[in-house]
């Protein structure tokens, strides 16, 4: 099992020969960064004799250095533990720039493979708050998902939604009852259907966005799904 080391000294740290990037590209702005607060992104190393071999941040090393720096946050991985090695080794990967829904599927397989929130944000170098929020998008339906690809629905109003959707579905049976699971929440048989294809405009959004569940356009779900919820709290 991984175990997180706080620091390592730079001097005890070994690129790999198998693993070593021979263009490790422009090093300056990492390196300015790493001076101005420090390595956000963990490495990714594992014992040797004499010292620590990286697995996944050479990059990160070499701009260190760069920088001067003296030790460096690390999470140790044992050699043979292949299967801790892969998932680790995709959580050191999510610094790169992924879109959020990307972000919340590569987040949904290291909870999978047994990663607690706070232990993908720590490794991955974003806030607990941000995976959660991605981990929640996830759970959409997949067309929900792609309409924030596509830059039809924003993230935040696509957290929002499934913000609305986990608290609707736990206190709800309609859906349970009729056999369907979350990802196929957005349906007729949904209590808020009706509400939502009143809002949906058939010859503007339905013409230009997409229709979930053959009912309505995400942001007419989100409204009917938000208006419920206000008007539910103001009669409590």
């Amino acid at each position: 099992m991984a175990s997180p080391l706080p620091m390592i000294p730079v001097e005890s740290l070994r690129p790999s020969p198998a693993n070593a990037r021979t263009d490790l590209g422009d090093l300056e702005e990492l390196a300015a960064s790493i001076r101005a607060v420090g390595l956000l992104q963990p490495l990714v190393v594992h014992q040797v004799r004499g010292g620590w071999q990286v697995v996944d941040g050479h990059r990160r090393l070499a701009a260190a250095k760069l920088a001067h720096a003296r030790a460096l946050p690390c999470i140790a991985v044992r050699p043979g533990d292949e299967q801790r090695d892969t998932t680790l080794m995709l959580a050191a990967a999510m610094h790169k720039q992924l879109e959020p829904i990307e972000q919340g599927r590569a987040f949904q397989r290291l909870r999978e493979a047994g990663m607690s929130v706070t232990e993908i944000a720590r490794t991955t170098g974003y806030t607990p708050r941000t995976v959660a929020n991605r981990l929640l998008v996830a759970t959409l339906p997949v067309e929900v998902q792609d309409m924030v690809g596509e830059g039809e629905m924003t993230v935040t109003q696509a957290t929002d939604l499934a913000r609305q959707v986990r608290r609707q579905s736990s206190g709800s049976t309609t859906a349970t009852s009729a056999g369907t699971s979350r990802t196929g929440w957005f349906n007729t048989v949904h209590p808020l259907a009706g509400d939502a294809r009143r809002r949906c405009d058939p010859t503007d959004h339905r013409a230009t966005r997409q229709v979930l569940g053959g009912v309505a356009c995400g942001p007419c779900w989100e409204d009917a799904i938000r208006d419920h919820e206000q008007t539910s709290t103001a009669r409590a």
